[in-house]
């Protein structure tokens, strides 16, 4: 590095995925070192490969990774290879009890900016490039060939050392493995040869159509006017210190601060005094020039050629300079008037998180608590680098929602990833579940073990004779089917269609379909649901708005017999149904129907926290007695199962920790163990529920409904 020269570092972030720019990202942070030494100008540039963790996890782990260094003893080396020792000892830390599918585990980066050069330090399957000013291009820390332990997973990792003594011109990107899928070093080689930090960040930024990059961009630049040694910090004025520190720090500093808004005009002086004394040595080089083509020993037609080209020089930059200034200046106005319009928000939203802790009042609170979580979202939707701010103030307003809405909070067990993503409805037995694809007109038994907490052996897929299958209609639904209480004749399942009813047998292991009396009144429209109970079929048929019966007799089904007299208008709004000696109808809007032997019977849904239902899908009961046991509503909207008891009394609501059944596709329950069981479009899952209370009788109970 050049003695007479004080020298510029630039620094901007990747962040892009199939071509899609992501803003600065939380993986890139910038500190301040200088204390370590007598210089005031050493700055830490940390890039952490671990695109999974959190902004706030990211922001934990570079603050132990930058406390570690400042109070390292020894050299910078020593420090830096310890800073990285106990960064890798905290994410170990925060793996802990972790699954595998959320442990965070990658790489660290460091760039350490000195008076006297650049030292990038890594561990773990990192990735850094380098481009000098003249063109030469190096993968300085392949990861193919690191023999460092990945960081996350070993106690002990391997920190690798690069030293560089920077020129004006030279650029380097730091990023990982994990951080960068399907990237070609040719296209980043392309890339680093564009310019300054932030061109080769817009160019990776802007040419990653396909694949992953995340990572950090530096480039050397030389300051403005700048005659001292590199990195020095010479005297200047307060409003030139200013606007270099941000210069320095803008790209990676902490969103929000209201030194940054009360400080805004600064910049833009200063940009525009760089400006101008920028065209100010363009006009001088051009009067150097001009004065030295003038000498005598040139010839006269050479004097007045060169004078035309100097004169014509002159007039550019005389034009130009209007116009750059007027750019700049408009360009920072809309940055600053848009970094006042986030400051605002954030202010905005700060108060009514504050004014939501204030309240007592559970209704006031509630109100409270969702406007602000309201807020946070259209907060981070503008502001996606700055997520971190307010997860303590959501973890709070979602604490504060599920007391008032009376929330249990559960851990879902995955029991099965589903193939592919499709419509299902499912059904509990009492070893395991049925599932049936109604994308793929096909079904599967998933074998459970004895705890319920996953899946024994290979899925059984349901298979139809051959040319059985459901050609006619498509297939709606499925039951079990079991000689428990007289539900049915085998045990296995019965599947649903509009023109069709088939009937699985575990023990032959096919499915077939039930012949229906030919002399059947009942003509099916549109099939929505379907149910056993009693050896009868009962189909819920939205078409007509009427529920039909088939009694099994023999080896095929009776004649059809309509539940009700005469088609039943609110029917035709109806999702579901289920039997336990009445029969419960779930509505669209939420509203549950009641009736035995024909009758309607009194369903009042009282005590409920909300009683806005977002999007019901389901129902299942408790118990074959319509006096005892409990009622489940399954809201996808909410990702809520909602209890009831079978008069309609709240009871209490299960929602998932981290909010699994949200946008769920059907639920069954396996009452003998008080297993539930909720099937989204890609996975199935099962939670324990508490047993139902007694409850006082309400009327007889009758074995037919």
């Amino acid at each position: 590095m050049r003695a007479d020269l004080m020298y510029d570092i630039s620094f901007s972030s990747i962040n892009v995925i199939n071509g899609e720019e992501l803003g600065d990202t939380p993986q890139v942070s910038l500190h301040v070192v200088g204390k370590r030494t007598a210089s005031e100008s050493e700055k830490l540039v940390v890039f952490l490969d671990l695109p999974t963790a959190s902004p706030s996890t990211c922001a934990d782990i570079a603050r132990v990774l930058h406390d570690a260094f400042m109070r390292a003893p020894g050299g910078v080396t020593s420090a830096l290879r310890l800073a990285i020792q106990l960064a890798n000892d905290r994410i170990l830390q925060l793996n802990k009890g972790a699954p595998p599918s959320r442990r965070l585990e990658g790489s660290i980066s460091c760039a350490l900016v000195m008076e006297n050069g650049l030292i990038i330090a890594q561990a773990g399957p990192a990735i850094a490039y380098a481009r000098s000013d003249a063109g030469a291009f190096e993968v300085v820390a392949p990861y193919a060939a690191t023999p460092a332990q990945v960081v996350g997973i070993s106690p002990s990792v391997d920190v690798q050392f690069n030293n560089f003594a920077v020129q004006p011109g030279d650029v380097f990107v730091l990023t990982g493995s994990r951080s960068t899928l399907g990237v070609s070093d040719e296209l980043i080689r392309v890339c680093m040869g564009k310019g300054d930090a932030r061109m080769v960040a817009g160019y990776l930024n802007a040419n990653v159509k396909r694949g992953r990059m995340i990572g950090v961009a530096l480039s050397v630049d030389v300051a403005s006017g700048a005659t001292r040694s590199a990195f020095a910090q010479p005297a200047r004025s307060s409003a030139e210190t200013g606007a270099a520190t941000r210069r320095a720090e803008s790209p990676f500093a902490p969103a929000g601060s209201a030194q940054a808004a009360a400080s805004a005009g600064l910049p833009v002086a200063a940009t525009v005094a760089a400006t101008v004394n920028q065209a100010a040595r363009s006009v001088q080089r051009s009067l150097v020039a001009l004065g030295a083509r003038l000498l005598p020993q040139e010839t006269p037609a050479e004097v007045e050629q060169r004078a035309r080209a100097a004169t014509f020089l002159l007039a550019a930059i005389a034009v130009l300079i209007p116009i750059v200034v007027a750019v700049i200046v408009a360009v920072l106005y809309l940055q600053f008037s848009g970094e006042a319009e986030r400051i605002r928000l954030r202010n905005d939203v700060q108060a009514q998180v504050e004014a939501a802790r204030a309240v007592t009042d559970p209704a006031q609170a509630k109100a409270d608590w969702t406007r602000a979580l309201e807020m946070i979202s259209e907060y981070e939707a503008k502001n996606p680098q700055d997520r971190a701010a307010f997860d303590e103030a959501k973890m709070q307003a979602r604490a504060r929602l599920d007391e008032i809405n009376q929330v249990t909070r559960v851990q879902p067990i995955l029991l099965a990833v589903l193939e592919g993503s499709a419509a299902r409805r499912i059904a509990a037995s009492a070893l395991g579940v049925y599932v049936l694809n109604r994308d793929t007109n096909s079904a599967d038994y998933y074998v459970l073990n004895a705890e319920r907490t996953g899946t024994t052996g290979k899925k059984v897929s349901i298979a139809f004779g051959e040319g059985l299958t459901t050609t006619n209609a498509a297939l709606v639904d499925l039951a079990w089917a079991t000689t428990t209480d007289n539900r049915w004749r085998t045990e296995g399942a019965v599947l649903f269609a509009d023109g069709q009813i088939f009937e699985y047998s575990s023990a032959t292991g096919r499915a077939s379909p039930i012949p229906i009396s030919a002399d059947a009144d009942a003509t099916l429209v549109r099939v929505q649901a379907g149910e056993l109970y009693n050896n009868t079929v009962y189909l819920l048929d939205t078409g007509v708005g009427q529920i039909w019966r088939y009694r099994l007799a023999g080896d095929k089904l009776g004649s059809g017999d309509a539940y009700f007299r005469s088609p039943y208008n609110p029917l035709k709004e109806s999702l579901d149904l289920a039997i336990d000696g009445a029969i419960y109808v779930l509505q669209r809007n939420g509203a549950i129907l009641k009736y035995f032997s024909r009758q309607p019977m009194q369903f009042n849904m009282t005590g409920l926290p909300d009683q806005q239902w977002s999007r019901v899908v389901a129902i299942a009961l408790s118990g074959d007695d319509p006096n005892r046991g409990s009622l489940f509503v399954l809201d996808a909207g909410s990702g809520s199962i909602v209890e009831l008891t079978k008069s309609g009394r709240f009871v209490r609501q299960y929602r998932g920790i981290q909010d699994e059944f949200v946008g769920a596709q059907d639920m069954s329950l396996d009452a003998t163990s008080n297993t539930l069981y909720v099937a989204t479009r890609e996975r199935l899952y099962s939670i324990t529920v508490r047993p139902a209370a007694p409850q006082q009788p309400e009327a007889a109970p009758n074995a037919q409904p």
